[in-house]
């Protein structure tokens, strides 16, 4: 190829992860090729094969001088047909242009015999032959050919090969049979389609404009033919004209109308028809969408067709693989036509036949699907194929008649159907699969392999790669049984995993150049300004300085990046670091003058005076920022005078003379802005720790008043110890105020850890009382599902009862405080105690019988007491005595004390005798006891006074009293005894204790105490 072929730059991809994967996709594609040839061997050994091969050459002798057009396979019979110049006989006869020799093969042996066949003697045929050379003198052979159970002579008798023909037509039987048939055979004597595939031709609909305009093909790759070039991008970026293929044109001045631009997509290739403006010759490209290459192949313009299984496209002279291969033949191709396909039984096979008519020459190209590979093509003049798949072939090497003409005999796998199908069949596991199946299977496997070996790893070809896998996992059934799913399945898994990867380094290419790309302009503009302007005051020098030294640790920072491009990185740094001496040559030349340093001064000095006026500590922050940017620009400065090239020292040393005298009078500057700033932080931040300190007092209070629960407690003690590691950093050059901070942590730690385990007790006294009352709880819903007689009844219980969900709501309050171990503890109880009711409910059923009653074990009863063993007094025999209930256990008490009270042994209550009725007894308990106030004020309103006695009743539930009865007896009794009480006067107290009042007042009391208590 003549033509400029710009291939775009694969990736540098690292020697990591992905060269990993990589690596073992080519394991797994070896494996994968691996037992796809040896199932390949199994399968030849099986069904057998035929590789193109010549078996050996023969001559065949005419009876005159002719040169040999063409030959054709009749059955066992080899029909010769040749053109003999006659000079001056009289007319031309069948044996002037036909032969029929035999031809006979035993194994490697074969020969050529002379025979009489009925094909030549059909009186009709001899008819139709003669008037042909009579009226058409000039007449002469062209083509014998096999179409559609047809053989065609075809004679040639005007000047156009193409269409001054004739075509004498025998029928030909599937027993090998031929008859003569008539001379009217030119409609059979049609070449198929040259193209299997139709051309597109582009519109203005498909015409991107812009300042570089193209043609758009499916949105997938770009063509133009303007600014003197036919350019194949793959992006549509009319911004730029470069592209991935590119050749001259003849009108450089043509605009993109002005070309004809035709595709068609085959596959995964896109099929290019081109013809620029002014140019009679169309070019021919072919696009791989996997690869993402172009190249140029003419061949494709005279005929093309697409190999089987979409695995690419075969032309005169050549073929194209989808993988990226192609390969072309040096063999002349001159007006090749595509005339037949001829494939193998086995499918394995195909023969693609082009034929040049004029000339009478063959091209046969042989295709293999396994080995996707076109074998070394035969040129002949003419060929035959019998159906043991032997083919006979000549060439013609020169013009002139002669009587001995060489024949190549080959052997190739093109058998007929008839021979295939002749051939024994076996019942084996490949029999089962099939010839045909075992060769597509094999093919796409090999297919598979190759791809991953050949082609060089881009999205689009590892995509296709998944996409081929999956095909083949789903149409060969037959894959796990012979050992090919598993790699398949390898190569696939492998195959997503790289392209994962290779995505990854795509991205982080792209990203890579984005910003070497940015760098670059970022650099042009900063190169652009240092030249076109130049600096005035030696701080726009050192600005400009300090730039270009900024922008060259940039180009340090891209260089470390994934995937950057270092060579352009280094060109890039040359350039700036080449611009950075000439730049700082013209500094020092200006930094020579005796005013370049007049400005710093200046500033250092309205900076000093600003120092000695601020007002507050923060505004002195500016101050130093601004003293810092002075310092900086005077030490870059001072680093570029030491790193340039100056020949006189004299010169360095006064500068950096000068430069010394500005630092001077910035340190002097940066001494009185830290002694008045100490000063005004002295003032202000006593000020402001007075106030913040007592804050941190008020905080601490409410902090310990939102603490309820010792997780509160931690939050609020993490927010002042916060807080008070603040002030710390914010007061630390005062040594006084960081030891009163100590202190203060330290009683606020204190206090917080008090706190957090007062609350902790709290909640644990807490926690016990809950599992206390649950335990009291489940006690008695043991007892009470042990009573119920159905496990319906069980289940209603635990699922409605009031005190179940008590139990849980016990639970639920323990996880609330935190006690989840007790909780779940509470739970698993519950619902042990459900299953356990369960199990003593069907034991009961099985066991007992009579409502519990009695247990039943076989024929036999026994009585079941269900009462609780407790020892207890009872009435015996006049007496009293011990016993242990659900037995007749009686132990008689003989104690003379207990005898003594014998009296209280037939009294059931303590507020009642056989003397004092329990209502007297209370209403005499409330007449001395301390409600007595409230009595009185009750006994005045009515009901009131029922109602206090009624209250006071309530609680006593030991003393046996009825609403209704004895409160109300009770409340009259009280009616009658407080206005008694009130109307008695001293005479409620007792004669003993009146006669010492008495006795007291006379002679135990003194006058002024007698006068006090009056």
């Amino acid at each position: 190829m003549t033509a400029e072929e710009e291939t775009p730059a694969e990736p540098k991809l690292d020697a990591g992860t992905y060269e990993v994967l990589r690596a073992r996709l080519g394991e797994q594609a070896e494996a994968l090729a691996g037992r796809a040839e040896a199932l390949n061997v199994r399968r030849v050994e099986t069904f057998g094969g035929a590789e193109l091969r010549l078996v050996g050459a023969e001559r065949i002798r005419t009876e005159n001088n002719c040169v040999p057009r063409d030959i054709a396979a009749v059955g066992e019979l080899l029909l010769f047909g040749y053109n003999v110049f006659i000079g001056l006989r009289p007319e031309t006869t069948v044996d002037d242009v036909f032969a029929v020799h035999r031809f006979v093969r035993d194994g490697e042996e074969f020969r050529f015999a002379p025979a009489e066949s009925d094909l030549l003697r059909d009186p009709q045929f001899e008819r139709d032959f003669t008037e042909l050379y009579r009226y058409y003198r000039d007449s002469r052979l062209l083509q014998l050919r096999h179409v559609e159970g047809r053989l065609l002579a075809v004679f040639q008798t005007g000047l156009e090969a193409e269409h001054d023909t004739r075509v004498l037509r025998w029928k030909t039987g599937t027993d090998g049979t031929v008859v003569y048939q008539d001379n009217l055979g030119e409609p059979d004597h049609v070449f198929p389609p040259s193209h299997d595939f139709t051309w597109i031709e582009t519109t203005r609909d498909d015409h991107v404009l812009g300042r570089h305009p193209h043609i758009s093909i499916e949105d997938e790759v770009f063509v133009e033919t303007v600014g003197g070039d036919l350019t194949v991008k793959l992006e549509n970026n009319t911004e730029t004209g470069e592209g991935i293929y590119r050749e001259p044109v003849a009108e450089a001045l043509q605009s993109l109308a002005d070309a004809e631009v035709e595709y068609a997509r085959v596959g995964a290739l896109i099929l290019l028809r081109v013809r620029p403006y002014k140019e009679e010759e169309r070019r021919h490209l072919v696009f791989n969408t996997r690869t993402r290459s172009v190249v140029r192949l003419d061949g494709i313009g005279q005929a093309c067709r697409r190999l089987p299984e979409d695995q690419g496209i075969i032309f005169p002279g050549g073929y194209y693989l989808v993988t990226g291969t192609v390969k072309t033949f040096d063999t002349d191709t001159d007006r090749l036509e595509y005339e037949r396909v001829i494939r193998s039984p086995n499918g394995e096979d195909a023969l693609y036949v082009f034929h040049a008519r004029e000339a009478g020459r063959y091209l046969l190209l042989p295709y293999n699907l396994i080995r996707k590979e076109v074998a070394t093509p035969i040129t002949c003049h003419g060929y035959s194929l019998f159906g043991d798949g032997t083919l006979v072939s000549f060439r013609a090497d020169s013009a002139e008649p002669t009587r001995v003409h060489q024949m190549q005999v080959w052997q190739t796998p093109y058998v007929s159907d008839t021979y295939a199908a002749a051939q024994p069949v076996g019942t084996g596991p490949l029999e089962r699969v099939g010839n045909a199946d075992l060769v597509r299977g094999i093919s796409d496997a090999l297919s598979i392999a190759r791809t991953v070996a050949e082609t060089a790893p881009s999205e689009a070809v590892l995509e296709a790669l998944i996409a081929a896998c999956d095909r083949a996992a789903d149409r060969y059934f037959w894959f796990g049984e012979h050992g090919l799913r598993e790699p398949l399945d390898g190569v696939r898994a492998t195959a997503e995993q790289v392209l994962e990867e290779y995505e990854n380094v795509q991205r982080l290419t792209a990203q890579a150049s984005g910003a070497l790309a940015e760098a670059d302009e970022r650099v042009t503009a900063l190169i652009r300004q240092t030249r076109g302007e130049s600096p005035a005051t030696a701080e726009t020098w050192v600005s400009r300085l300090a730039e270009l030294r900024r922008a060259q640790g940039r180009l340090e920072t891209l260089r470390e990046m994934r995937y950057a491009d270092t060579a352009g990185i280094d060109a890039l740094a040359g350039t700036l670091g080449d611009e950075l001496t000439a730049a700082g040559g013209r500094a020092v030349a200006f930094l020579q003058g005796p005013d370049a340093f007049t400005g710093y001064h200046e500033r250092i000095g309205r900076i000093g005076a600003d120092a000695e006026s601020i007002a507050t500590a923060a505004e002195a922050d500016p101050v130093r920022e601004r003293l810092a940017e002075q310092t900086h620009g005077l030490e870059t400065l001072t680093e570029v005078v030491g790193s340039l090239d100056v020949a006189d020292a004299r010169v360095r040393t006064s500068i950096l003379a000068r430069i010394g005298e500005a630092l001077a009078e910035i340190n002097q500057a940066q001494a009185s802005l830290t002694a008045r700033r100490r000063e005004l932080l002295d003032a202000e931040g006593r000020a402001a720790f007075a106030a913040e300190f007592a804050l941190l007092g008020q905080a601490v209070t409410a902090a310990l008043a939102m603490a309820d629960s010792p997780a509160h407690c931690d939050d609020q003690l993490g927010r002042m110890m916060l807080q008070l590691e603040t002030l710390e950093s914010r007061f630390a050059e005062f040594d006084d105020f960081v030891a009163q901070l100590s202190a203060r942590r330290e009683e606020v730690y204190e206090a917080f850890s008090a706190r957090k385990q007062a609350l902790v007790d709290e909640r644990v006294r807490r926690a016990d009382r809950l599992a206390e009352s649950a335990t009291r709880i489940l006690t008695g819903i043991q007892r009470r599902v042990a009573e119920l007689d159905s496990l319906d009844d069980i289940n209603t219980y635990f699922a409605a009862d009031p005190m179940v969900a008590k139990v849980r709501g016990v639970a639920d309050r323990l996880r609330d405080i935190g006690d989840s171990v007790r909780a779940e503890e509470l739970d698993g109880r519950l619902k042990a105690a459900r299953q356990d009711a369960g199990r003593v409910l069907r034991d009961r059923v099985d066991l007992y019988e009579g409502g519990g009653q009695a247990i039943r074990l076989g024929r036999h009863r026994f009585a079941v007491n269900t009462q609780p063993l407790d020892l207890t007094l009872v009435p015996y025999e006049g007496g009293m005595a011990y016993a242990v209930t659900a037995t007749d256990y009686r132990l008689p008490v003989r104690d003379p004390d207990f005898a003594a009270t014998r009296p209280y042994w037939d009294q059931p209550l303590v507020s009642e005798t056989p003397e004092v009725y329990r209502s007297e007894y209370l209403a005499a308990d409330l007449l001395t006891g301390p409600s007595l106030p409230a009595l009185r004020s009750a006994a005045g309103s009515g009901d009131a006074l029922l109602a206090e006695v009624r209250r006071v009743a309530e609680t006593r539930y030991d003393e046996g009293y009825e609403r209704g009865v004895h409160d109300r007896d009770a409340a009259l009794i009280l009616e009658v005894l407080l206005r008694l009480h009130d109307g008695a006067g001293l005479l409620r107290y007792p004669p003993s204790a009146r006669a010492a009042a008495q006795l007291f007042w006379a002679h135990g009391a003194t006058k002024e105490d007698r006068a006090s208590w009056a």
